[in-house]
């Protein structure tokens, strides 16, 4: 037993069991990122070695800046390859202007001029082609490509240094509004019948405890993370908070709807793990006195525990204290418990 100044000091207070709409699945493992739509990775189309940096980490760029220049062996080959389509339409629209000047003394020269017409439609079609691939490949001139930057933002990562070679597999800029962001959140895979989108959420971020961020769910991946063997959702933000940066980690709670079933519910703070199995303690049958009582547990919702047997709606627990009461059981000081 425990007097009940014992008690005060140690913080112990009860508190009713509560039946009530829990919510959806609980607290959800989240991390804030840059919205897809306003985040570009910036790679050259084709290998090369970057001959010129011309932005740096934190840079605020407007779209089509040249953010870097790449010298490519690609690009030098295409660029080859138009100087010499060039000098054989030089030569064949002097053939053809030949053969005009004969054609007009006789049919044999016109069938000669049919050719020529064809060998300039060929070599014209061919220049347009080629010159089509350096205007796709961001060709400056030479051998030289341009990185320019797809949109206004800010260059947040900076994957090559000058000199170093790049290429399409990795990304050498990201580019980003950073002014949007939004919460990703991992739904286990047996809570994902209660996500949809549209649904309300809370969010809390470890680095400001104080904080809850109000938003809705706007995107449910169509298929589970198959090494979490979870499922990947974002939420968008009513009111994105300046202080938020990409990678924080948080959590996402889902916010009850209407139709949701009703729980029994206790502060996390109420539960302990007394020898493997989750109780809470309830007063005793002697004044004063407090007893282990087994529960079974579903998930957690914001800052309650929801119970699924054990217990019944009303029916008094310790909220708080409950760490002293399993010390004092484990020492054999919590006279009066029953079993």
């Amino acid at each position: 037993m425990l007097s009940e100044e014992a008690q005060r000091l140690a913080g112990i207070r009860l508190g009713p069991v509560e039946e009530r709409v829990a919510g959806g699945a609980g607290m959800i493992p989240a991390e804030v990122e840059f919205e897809p739509h306003s985040t570009a990775h910036l790679t050259p189309l084709v290998p090369g070695r970057l001959v010129k940096l011309m932005a740096a980490l934190g840079d605020d760029v407007k779209k089509g800046q040249l953010l870097g220049v790449v010298a490519s062996s690609d690009v030098s080959a295409v660029r080859a390859d138009l100087d010499r389509v060039n000098a054989q339409l030089v030569a064949a629209r002097a053939a053809r202007a030949r053969q005009e000047e004969l054609a007009k003394d006789g049919s044999a020269a016109r069938r000669a001029l049919i050719d020529a017409e064809a060998r300039v439609s060929e070599l014209e079609g061919e220049v347009k082609g080629l010159s089509r691939q350096l205007r796709v490949l961001g060709a400056s001139g030479g051998g030289e490509l341009s990185l320019r930057s797809p949109m206004d933002g800010t260059v947040v990562a900076v994957h090559a240094t000058l000199g170093e070679r790049v290429s399409p597999d990795e990304t050498t800029f990201i580019i980003t509004d950073p002014t949007q962001i939004c919460i990703r959140g991992h739904v286990p895979e047996l809570e994902v019948g209660r996500v949809a989108r549209g649904d309300r959420a809370r969010v809390r971020l470890h680095a400001f405890p104080d904080l809850v961020l109000e938003g809705e769910v706007n995107y449910v991946a169509p298929l589970l993370d198959d090494r979490t063997r979870s499922l990947p959702i974002h939420v968008a933000l009513d009111a994105p908070d300046v202080r938020l940066k990409s990678g924080l980690y948080g959590a996402i709670e889902l916010t009850a709807k209407p139709q949701d079933p009703k729980s029994l519910l206790v502060p996390l703070s109420a539960v302990a793990v007394v020898d493997g199995q989750s109780v809470v303690f309830v007063p005793g049958s002697a004044p004063n006195s407090f007893r282990p009582q087994p529960v079974s547990l579903g998930h957690r919702t914001g800052r309650y525990q929801i119970v699924t047997g054990g217990l019944s709606a009303g029916q008094q627990v310790v909220q708080s204290g409950s760490f002293t009461l399993k010390s004092a059981l484990k020492s054999g000081e919590l006279a009066g418990h029953e079993h």
